[in-house]
């Protein structure tokens, strides 16, 4: 990437820039805006480092996929193995490693490198190996800085000057070895690597040069440029001495290989070593002498490679390049690498411009990306490290850019009303907001938001065109009625907002209350006059607290809410902070809600209903209960009206009937003595559910549940609603065999008038009167009255909540038949109510 270092140059592009824009429509200056926007961001980027770790990354991937070549037939390693250390112990001797070049210089090798530390003598055989060690064509290794002690380790003693060189490795930050150190220090006194001194040797007649001037070394004809800070996908790296781009042969070893004790069991091919190079090292992974590489993906230990692998790597690439065969990287100038991602920002650009739909967008952005990927693929394949994240991140900057400035664009003004959109409302919010932070006035800041009342259903009614009629009519009334610095907007599909020129309780009163008379006017329709209000939120922002323009916009529209939910007429509400807190609260609820299906937090509880005469169990109620992981439980009370009021109760009902219906088979199975019955609470949500009795039906079909042992709790205010369809549901669950009861009776409708039509078979006595009938003469008479009104009507009674042996005395007097409450038993998990099941109750000692 190009880094403007000319700025005059720069300075002139930049009012090239500026006049080019001005003279283009909207799209153009839309397309030049998000080339220029997104290129310097890719190019501060590059300049930051931030591209570099996925760079490297994604030239690791295309180099995984590349195809691998055979081994070298140049090269020959030896390997010091696992086994070979078993055999012959760690460090070697002096002795065992003087065999091994001995039996190798028999065959006339070209080269041998010594890949092992031999500084310090290793009894026996230190004579022998200093014999070895003054043969001309062996090199051997030290350490300048890579030890734990950061010392340095040197070359054996016996070695001349030019037979000796460093094996340090240059790694890059992520620990991977992409770069081949080749040489460090100027032609005087410099320093070789182990692969260069090798190479030199092997080409003892080819010339080496160091052109510090052009940064490049030279083999002969051979010119090995120096990798640079910016080369390729690098932007920030030490690049010190003169360093190539290493070029792996094959994910492991690159050469043929044999181990140390092939080696002096005289198992070695002879044309294997005649005039070839020889390395010996360790690739034994106990002596930790490993490192990561391009194909060590996610970094296992799957492809770690010894380092004399790696140094037979870099000797390979080395040979290829004097041999006049494809081994060096190659990268673009800077200004090509400039006109790579250009390319595609302006790509971007136009397509983002006249693309409409958004699949075709993301079609787009796909095949992009895929494009680039196989382009950079095709590239590496010719040893051509062309950058892959740049133009990725600019096409998809661009794209970005443009897609946003369009949508802008149609967003700014509404259509229908011509009024201004949500984000210009917010724009005049913030500037008003700025303006009371910077003292140009101390009056607060006054949001409404407001919302056409059945809207919905004037649009289900009379259609879409009458319902945009109402819309227009009333943008028409809120212009006429409020100032131009009020900013009317239209911030949704049946909802304004607009800036409110009133700073205390009693203007907004008197304003609000005259806007919404105004706006209730009657609308000629369809030649009928229609009546529309409205409902009206309000947030103000003090000087003291300024909030963010879209958190007073939220605000409002919260506020909005909880008047629309008064159902009021003609009505507002100012927010306050208990609005929010209630709203993230149920928010979050929900949500957790929803994961509790997924995450099975959800459970049965079952509490005993007693015949209070005999004190024996006749039957239990199923109670769903919460568990959060890490909270405990949570109250039914908190989460069951959420579950109604998002539908989540439906299939929460068919889970809890279901369950229940499993638990009561296997009560069934463990006690056929027992004749219990399953009692079920329905909701409101699923007594108006269509294929409720199919759903139902199935579940009893499925478990071999008799109908007769499930009774269903529907509540007095669900059947009132639709006497006729809820006695037609009813009549329906009946024919499934399911019982019936009516649950805290009392507390309702009690219309006695209806109630013999329903074809019920139990009456529950709410907990209410029956806690307090021991002390309420009143409640007792309720209780004595709903019991003999049950027994009238041939219906068995349970009394709620039972806590006391008073209580149950008096109800025996009144003769209630059955009883559940905290006296007997607290709601039990299934393993509670086993164990209660096979042994004798507690209150029947």
């Amino acid at each position: 990437m190009v880094h403007f270092r000319d700025w005059p140059l720069r300075q002139q592009c930049q009012r090239f820039s500026s006049l080019l824009v001005q003279r283009l429509n909207f799209g153009g200056r839309a397309i030049a805006l998000s080339t220029l926007l997104a290129l310097a961001c890719v190019s501060g980027g590059r300049r930051l480092g931030l591209w570099q770790g996925l760079e490297i990354a994604s030239f690791d991937l295309l180099t995984r996929l590349q195809t691998t070549q055979p081994p070298d037939s140049r090269l020959l390693l030896i390997e010091v193995t696992e086994r070979d250390l078993e055999i012959y112990g760690w460090p070697l001797s002096d002795q065992v490693v003087a065999d091994v070049m001995a039996r190798l210089q028999r065959h006339a090798p070209s080269v041998i490198g010594l890949d092992l530390y031999r500084n310090t003598p290793q009894p026996p055989g230190r004579d022998a190996l200093a014999q070895q060690l003054q043969a001309d064509n062996v090199i051997g290794i030290r350490n300048v800085g890579s030890q734990p002690n950061g010392g340095e380790v040197p070359a054996p003693s016996e070695l001349a000057p030019d037979q000796v060189a460093f094996n340090d490795l240059a790694i890059d930050p992520d620990g991977i070895v992409r770069r081949n150190l080749l040489y460090v220090g100027n032609p005087a006194e410099g320093h070789y690597s182990f692969p260069l001194r090798i190479v030199l040797a092997y080409h003892d007649d080819l010339d080496f040069v160091v052109d510090q001037e052009g940064d490049r070394l030279r083999i002969g004809e051979t010119t090995l440029p120096a990798l640079l800070p910016g080369s390729g996908g690098y932007a920030n790296i030490d690049n010190r001495g003169y360093q190539i781009l290493l070029r792996y042969r094959t994910p492991g070893s690159p050469a043929r290989t044999l181990t140390i004790d092939q080696v002096l069991n005289e198992q070695v091919p002879p044309d294997w070593v005649q005039g070839n190079i020889v390395l010996i090292g360790s690739t034994a992974s106990s002596l930790k002498d490993e490192f990561f590489t391009p194909f060590s993906l996610e970094q296992s230990s799957r492809f770690l490679m010894a380092g004399v692998e790696v140094h037979a790597q870099a000797i390979s690439q080395l040979l290829d390049a004097i041999a006049g065969e494809p081994a060096l990287y190659r990268f673009m100038p800077q200004w090509g690498e400039l006109l790579w991602t250009a390319t595609w920002v302006v790509m971007a650009g136009a397509l983002g411009w006249r693309m409409r739909r958004p699949a075709n967008l993301l079609l787009v952005g796909v095949v992009a990306v895929a494009t680039i990927w196989g382009l950079a693929g095709l590239a590496l394949a010719q040893l051509l490290w062309v950058p892959v994240i740049e133009p990725m991140a600019g096409f998809l900057l661009a794209l970005g850019l443009v897609v946003t400035q369009k949508a802008l664009y149609r967003s700014s003004y509404d259509q229908l009303t011509l009024l201004p959109g949500r984000d210009v409302f917010l724009l005049h919010v913030q500037r008003a907001l700025q303006q009371q932070a910077d003292g140009d006035w101390g009056l607060p800041v006054t949001v409404v938001f407001m919302d056409v009342d059945r809207f919905k259903l004037i649009n289900q009614s009379f259609g879409h065109s009458v319902g945009d009629r109402v819309l227009r009519t009333m943008a028409q009334r809120l212009r006429q009625h409020l100032p131009e610095s009020a900013h009317v907007s239209r911030v949704g599909g049946d909802e304004f907002a607009f800036l409110l020129p009133a700073h205390d309780v009693k203007t907004v009163d008197r304003a609000l209350n005259h806007l919404q008379a105004a706006l209730a006017k009657p609308v000629l329709i369809t030649q009928r006059p229609l009546s529309i209000t409205s409902s009206m939120g309000v947030a103000m922002a003090h000087q003291g607290r300024p909030p963010k323009a879209e958190d007073l916009l939220r605000d409002a529209h919260t506020a909005m809410y909880r008047a629309k939910a008064l159902q009021e007429d003609y009505r507002y509400e100012i927010f306050s902070t208990t609005m929010h807190q209630e709203a993230i609260r149920r928010l979050d609820l929900e949500s957790h809600l929803l994961s509790a299906f997924e995450h099975q937090e959800f459970l049965l509880h079952y509490q005993p209903i007693v015949c209070l005469q005999t004190k024996r169990i006749k039957g239990f109620e199923a109670l769903v209960r919460w568990y959060r992981q890490g909270e405990g439980f949570v109250s039914p009370g908190q989460f069951i009206q959420v579950t109604e009021e998002t539908g989540l109760i439906i299939s929460l009902g068919q889970w809890i009937f279901r369950e229940a219906c499993c638990q009561l088979q296997q009560w069934q199975q463990q006690f056929p003595g027992r004749d219990l019955k399953m009692s079920i609470n329905l909701s409101r949500r699923q007594f108006h559910q269509v294929d409720l009795v199919e759903q139902f039906a199935q579940c009893l079909d499925q478990l071999g549940v008799p109908g007769h042992q499930i009774q269903l709790e529907i509540t007095e205010s669900m059947i009132m609603g639709d006497v006729d369809e809820a006695q037609r549901l009813m009549h329906q669950l009946k024919d499934l065999g399911l019982k019936l009861a009516i649950d805290d009776f009392g507390t309702g409708y009690s219309s006695l008038s209806y109630l013999h039509r329903f074809p019920t078979d139990t009456l529950k006595i709410d907990q209410s009167f029956v806690g307090r009938m021991d002390n309420h003469g009143d409640d007792y008479e309720i209780v004595n009255t709903i019991v003999s009104l049950g027994h009238k009507l041939g219906m068995d009674l349970v009394a709620e909540g039972i806590e006391t042996q008073a209580q149950i005395e008096m109800l025996l007097a009144i003769g209630c038949d059955r009883g559940q409450g905290y006296w007997f038993s607290k709601p039990l998990s299934s393993q509670e109510a086993t164990v209660l099941l096979q042994g004798a109750c507690p209150w029947e000692l």
